[in-house]
């Protein structure tokens, strides 16, 4: 059974997600806005998200470029492609803009636009070739993470959510370079999807607050996307974050425990390193895999997220409340904390 919210919770959470920044660290809206585009679709924004954006009062979500296995033989036009798309779509809706420094951040939070932030999950498209880090700067592009669940030429990432294998292998010379390129250009650094071998590194070569957009627990539930103890007292100690991750697989409610799933990664999270770490990145993908199935031409029946949409979203912040989180560490927890972080991490313009 999962946790059943009342309506004065709900009411509580709406309330605050009106009053404060609620921020998703992780979707991978660039590369399902390619797809459905790919097909004939247009407005994609409009037509799956901005309602439920609107109806959990997001203020920020982070917009991943990430390049399928299938398109990895021409990555860096295919990244190109979803970043060109993303940026179409946004400057065609009034009330949604591109976030890439503060002045923008901060016009974004005294207004009542929807910001998207682009950053690149995984950098399997450069290669070795650092400097195309500054080109991807150059296109406004705020961060990345090393590697996806797959070996690349800059680290070795772990094993995807439904296996449960340990994946070795160090960062490569040209991943600790592009560790040091990414600070200097003062773009994040994600170690969602990072093995533990490359995550121990990231420890040592990190001079910068570095984030965990979209992992769990792994005391919560057994999964290598998630972090151990150790790793999120690291994590918290460089100043990062940790966002919640609402896939299934990852979370761990492969019973249709969702919400109790989720509350138990959030509440142990802040238990362990404190309510100003942990974040909401539930990287929900599900419309996501029914338009990849529509451009392969079959039919999905996927289900794996947590939450149906992100109009879901309160559901979680009042499970939260419900169950005895304190207001302010729930404020902190559904965007303050990512917004804060963004603050610190963005170039002044």
């Amino acid at each position: 059974m999962d946790i059943t919210v009342r309506e004065d919770n709900l009411e509580w959470a709406m309330a605050l997600h009106r009053s404060c920044p609620v921020v998703d660290a992780h979707l991978d809206l660039a590369g399902e806005i390619l797809m459905r585009h790919r097909i004939g679709e247009t407005d994609v924004i409009q037509k799956y998200y901005l309602e439920n954006f609107r109806k959990a009062g997001i203020k920020l979500v982070f917009s991943s470029i990430f390049v399928e296995n299938e398109n990895l033989d021409s990555a860096w036009e295919n990244a190109m492609d979803q970043i060109r798309v993303l940026k179409k779509e946004v400057e065609s809706l009034s009330e949604v803009m591109l976030v890439t420094n503060r002045e923008e951040l901060n016009t974004l939070l005294a207004g009542d636009k929807i910001g998207i932030l682009i950053y690149m999950e995984g950098l399997e498209c450069i290669g070795e070739d650092i400097d195309k880090l500054d080109e991807l700067y150059q296109m406004g592009i705020r961060g990345a993470s090393l590697v996806w669940s797959r070996k690349g030429a800059l680290a070795t990432g772990c094993c995807t959510a439904r296996d449960k294998c340990e994946k070795k292998g160090p960062l490569t010379k040209a991943g600790i370079r592009a560790i040091e390129r990414l600070e200097e250009l003062s773009m994040f650094l994600d170690i969602s999807h990072l093995n533990d071998e490359g995550f121990e590194q990231v420890c040592h070569l990190a001079n910068r607050p570095f984030l965990a957009t979209h992992s769990g627990s792994r005391n919560v539930y057994d999964s290598y996307r998630n972090l151990t103890d150790e790793q999120m007292r690291a994590l918290a100690g460089k100043g990062g974050i940790m966002g919640v991750n609402g896939c299934k697989y990852i979370a761990g409610s492969l019973a249709g425990n969702h919400l109790e799933m989720l509350c138990r990664h959030v509440e142990y999270e802040v238990e362990k390193i404190g309510e100003t770490h942990v974040g909401y990145g539930f990287d929900l993908c599900d419309s996501y895999e029914r338009g990849k199935a529509v451009l392969e031409g079959r039919i999905s029946t996927s289900q794996d997220d947590c939450l149906t949409d992100h109009g879901q979203i309160p559901f979680l912040t009042a499970a939260l409340l419900q169950r005895g989180m304190k207001e302010e560490d729930v404020r902190r927890i559904i965007g303050e904390n990512f917004a804060d972080y963004l603050k610190m991490m963005l170039p002044a313009k």
